[in-house]
């Protein structure tokens, strides 16, 4: 039997009683071309249902919502009623506005109905929802456009009235400060010829006022204000669609100021001959010692980059719009052709502003540079403002020595005073300021951060049995291991010995547990080779704890963690003990 679309839920009894209490597959197949949602349920439960209706519902595919409730998808306020729907002891004849909520956590606004289907049996019904979630949301966005015409409208800066047969019906905020009115009801009401000058009142009047209109153009006009003054305005009277044909928007823009300036540019246009000879007089002197002083700046330029080029530090000029203006033979060596300016670090700019701004009269700095042609040079940058004869920054100088040489050996010694020169781990003076300025941050913030104490088991049997060089092999070994499992926000530091503290910022008990099980298993499958070509395997015990708000100092929190690894110690070595 073939059926429209439309017709479905209208022919659904009639095929039922025709065919016998069915909701089979060939049904199902007519109902798929329905765009809206269509199920048959029993008792409530959903036992049958069409594609249009499993993707409403969020649903992959109909199996996985054959057996769901329906009222489980609507909004709780409506579940009760959508109930009796489904058990049968209510019904509506026309399609009820819900929301239903899909598998996926997402809201509809639909319309459902429910139909029963007794002749199927006596508990089943069938469901029916229309997706309005579109024509809801342009309803919404229609009335909000309308709000916002009529707040443009009413902010307007020029009046804006209504007519309709000839009688102000609504005013504009504008419109009212226009004609001195403090209330609209001083306007409304009135004849529309009212606020204008009596001179022109026949204007707006039959068919002067129809002729206005048909032209379409606006017109300058005097009108009336209510202390009985009277001011120019450029009017525009349009007709508004109605069926009476008689509804008007008249729209005023006061241009009295606009006639004061056209007043004031004619008079000065009276005098504006005189001036110009007296003008051109001036600019042919001035183009003459202009000219002169060219000369003297052309002649000074040249003897300044003379002098800079001998200078064997960059040394460049940059203008007051971020361009460098001058340079010498030692920048232009350096950043190659072009003006270099993409070369330099960022804080050249950021003390240009400064020194611009006037808040300093120089600054110094050191910033690493990445040249045009490759490789890197650390700069110590020295710059100045350069001003104008009244002292007002219009650019700024800088000067570059190279100091590359000098952060090499800076690094170093930073290094050798915060590393442990054995293993490569911090040192016990670097490990315990670093874990005292996150202890610091954690407990600011709320943050986990976890520590913990780790310590060769009997390596002093190992440097007894083989020699302190492979204790030392087996220390710097651990540390490489521990390196490798830890991440680069993490920290280890050897504390003194065969006793490592490590730091674990944004973590908790239970990862911290994880990165100790983690590490002491590493470490276990270590095997060290011996001169002899035998080789030998460490172990190490852990302990661990976390950060507290009660912990005032970094002592309290290691030496937690220190028992916690003496208990681990005494259970046997080789384990983890949380404390």
């Amino acid at each position: 039997m073939d059926m429209e679309p439309g017709q479905n839920i209208i022919d659904l009894a009639t095929e039922r009683r025709r065919r016998g209490p069915r909701f089979d597959g060939e049904m199902m197949q007519i109902l798929e071309v329905s765009r809206d949602l269509i199920c048959l349920c029993r008792g409530g439960a959903i036992t049958a249902i069409n594609g249009a209706g499993a993707r409403m519902l969020g649903g992959k595919t109909t199996e996985e919502l054959i057996g769901r409730r329906m009222a489980e998808f609507l909004i709780p306020e409506y579940g009760p009623v959508l109930d009796l729907f489904l058990a049968g002891m209510a019904s509506e004849d026309r399609p009820v506005p819900t929301r239903i909520q899909r598998l996926d956590g997402l809201t509809r606004d639909v319309e459902l109905q429910v139909h029963r289907a007794r002749e199927i049996a006596a508990d089943a019904t069938v469901v029916t929802c229309r997706d309005i979630t579109k024509e809801g949301k342009l309803a919404g966005s229609a009335q909000d456009s309308d709000s916002r015409f009529h707040l443009l409208v009413d902010n307007s800066m020029n009046l804006v009235c209504h007519v309709v047969a000839g009688v102000i019906r609504y005013v504009n905020q504008a419109g009212l400060k226009m004609l001195g009115a403090a209330e609209p009801e001083a306007v409304l009401g009135r004849r529309l010829e009212e606020i204008f000058h009596p001179d022109y009142a026949d204007l707006l009047k039959g068919e002067m006022i129809e002729t206005a209109i048909a032209e379409d153009t606006s017109v300058p006009l005097r009108l009336h204000r209510q202390d009985g003054s009277n001011f120019d305005a450029i009017v525009k009277i349009a007709k508004l669609p109605s069926r009476t044909g008689q509804e008007l928007m008249v729209e005023a823009r006061d241009i009295t100021a606009h006639n004061r300036a056209v007043m004031a540019l004619r008079r000065a246009n009276e005098t504006l001959e005189m001036r110009v000879v007296s003008r051109t007089r001036e600019l042919a002197e001035q183009r003459a010692k202009a000219e002169e002083m060219r000369q003297i700046a052309d002649a000074a330029r040249r003897f300044t980059e003379r002098l800079t080029d001998t200078v064997p530090s960059p040394v460049w000029f940059r203008d007051a719009r971020g361009n460098i203006q001058s340079a010498n033979r030692a920048f232009r060596d350096l950043f190659g052709p072009g003006d270099g300016a993409a070369a330099l670090p960022d804080e050249d700019a950021i003390s240009d502003v400064e020194l611009m701004a006037g808040t300093i009269e120089r600054t110094s700095f050191e910033a690493a540079i990445m040249l045009p042609g490759g490789g890197r040079v650390d700069g110590l940058f020295l710059k100045t403002a350069f001003c104008d004869e009244e002292g007002r920054p219009v650019g700024t100088i800088g000067i570059m020595t190279d100091i590359s040489d000098r952060k090499v050996m800076e690094r170093e010694l930073r290094r050798l005073a915060t590393t442990d020169p054995l293993t490569g781990a911090h040192n016990r003076r670097n490990i315990l300021s670093l874990t005292s300025n996150e202890m610091e941050r954690c407990l600011r913030y709320g943050h986990e951060m976890s520590v913990l104490m780790l310590d060769v088991d009997v390596f002093k049997m190992i440097n007894d049995r083989h020699g302190h060089a492979t204790g030392d092999d087996a220390l710097k070994a651990l540390v490489a291991t521990c390196k490798d499992s830890l991440r680069d926000i993490d920290a280890i530091g050897r504390m003194g010995g065969e006793e490592f503290a490590i730091m674990l910022p944004e973590t908790g008990l239970s990862g911290a547990l994880e990165v100790a099980e983690r590490l002491r298993g590493n470490i276990e499958a270590l095997r060290l080779k011996l001169a002899d070509g035998g080789a030998i395997g460490i172990t190490a015990s852990i302990g661990l704890t976390t950060c507290r708000p009660e912990d005032v100092a970094v002592d309290i929190l290691l030496n937690r963690a220190d028992q916690a690894l003496y208990r681990a110690k005494e259970a046997g070595r080789n384990r983890v003990e949380a404390g």
